[in-house]
C-alpha cells in the first residue's frame, strides 16, 4: 500500500480501523479502574478464562464469542463472590481462578482433534479479520459500558478509593463491585479479536497508566487515557500494515512507548 487513500480504500482495513478506535477508547476507559484498584492480575485471569471458554466452544461446537463471554462472566462473578464470602485475600482468589482456567483450557485443547488455527488466532488477535458482526458487538458493548460507567461514575469512584466510607454513605458496595467485575469481563472478552488474549491486559492498563503519569484530575485521567489509547490503536494498526508486523503487538508497543514518554515528562516536571 503506497498511499494513505489506498490504505483506507479496503473494507477490511476500514473495519479494522474502526475496531481499533472503539477498543482503544473502551479498554483504557475501563482500565482506569483496573489501574486505580490495582486489578491487573484480575484482568489477566479473565482474559485466560475467555480463552478457556473459546476452547470449550470449539469442543462443544458452539459460537466462540458466546462461550467466551459466558465463562468470563462466570469466573468474574465467582472471583467477586469468593472475595466477599471467604477470608482469602483478593489476590489469592484470583490466583486460584487463574490456575483453574489455565488448566481447564489446556485440558480442553488437548481433547480437540487436529490443529485449530482459528483457536490459536485468539492468542495474539487478528484485527484485520474483524467482521461486521465483531464490529457491531464491540460497538454495542462499548456504548453500553461507557454509558453505564458515566451514569454510576460517582459510586464506582467511591468504592474504588474507600469501600468503607462508601458503605457508610449508603452506597451498595457489593452491587457495584459485581457490576464493575462484570463490565471488565465483557470488555476483555470483546477485545480479544483486536489484540489477543496475551496482550488485552496491556490495552487495559498501559494507556491508563500513561494518563495517570500526567493527569491532575479524574476528568483528565479518563480523557488522556482514551486519547493515548486511540493514538496507540491508530498508529499501531497503520504501522503494522506498512511494516508487515502483527497488529496486536504493534499497538501495544506503541502504547508502551507513549507510557515511557509520559513517565519521562513526569520526571522532568518533578
Amino acid at each position: 500500500m503506497n498511499t494513505i487513500s489506498e490504505f483506507f480504500s479496503y473494507p477490511f482495513i476500514q473495519r479494522a480501523l474502526l475496531a481499533a478506535i472503539i477498543a482503544s477508547i473502551l479498554c483504557p476507559f475501563v482500565g482506569n479502574f483496573v489501574v486505580l484498584r490495582k486489578m491487573s492480575f484480575f484482568s489477566n485471569a479473565i482474559s485466560h478464562s475467555a480463552f478457556a471458554g473459546i476452547a470449550l466452544g470449539a469442543l462443544l461446537g458452539i459460537d466462540f464469542s458466546v462461550s467466551a463471554i459466558v465463562l468470563a462472566i462466570f469466573i468474574a462473578l465467582l472471583i467477586a463472590y469468593l472475595s466477599d464470602k471467604t477470608t482469602l485475600s483478593h489476590d489469592t482468589v484470583i490466583g486460584i481462578a487463574f490456575s483453574a482456567v489455565i488448566a481447564s483450557g489446556m485440558l480442553i485443547i488437548g481433547m480437540l482433534k487436529g490443529y485449530r488455527t482459528d483457536l490459536f488466532a485468539f492468542l495474539f488477535g487478528d484485527i484485520l479479520a474483524v467482521s461486521r458482526v465483531d464490529l457491531l458487538l464491540i460497538f454495542i458493548t462499548g456504548a453500553l459500558t461507557i454509558i453505564t460507567i458515566l451514569i454510576f461514575l460517582k459510586p464506582f469512584l467511591q468504592i474504588t478509593f474507600n469501600r468503607d466510607l462508601a458503605r457508610v454513605e449508603g452506597i451498595k458496595v457489593r452491587f457495584f463491585e459485581y457490576l464493575l467485575f462484570l463490565i471488565i469481563a465483557l470488555v476483555v472478552t470483546v477485545s480479544l479479536k483486536i489484540v489477543g488474549i496475551i496482550l488485552v491486559t496491556s490495552l487495559l492498563i498501559v494507556p491508563a497508566a500513561a494518563a495517570k503519569n500526567l493527569a491532575s484530575s479524574m476528568k483528565w485521567l479518563f480523557t488522556l487515557s482514551c486519547l493515548f489509547g486511540v493514538t496507540s490503536g491508530v498508529i499501531g494498526l497503520i504501522g503494522s500494515v506498512y511494516l508487515n508486523t502483527a497488529s496486536g503487538p504493534t499497538i501495544v508497543l506503541v502504547s508502551i512507548g507513549i507510557f515511557f514518554l509520559t513517565m519521562f515528562r513526569r520526571q522532568v516536571n518533578g
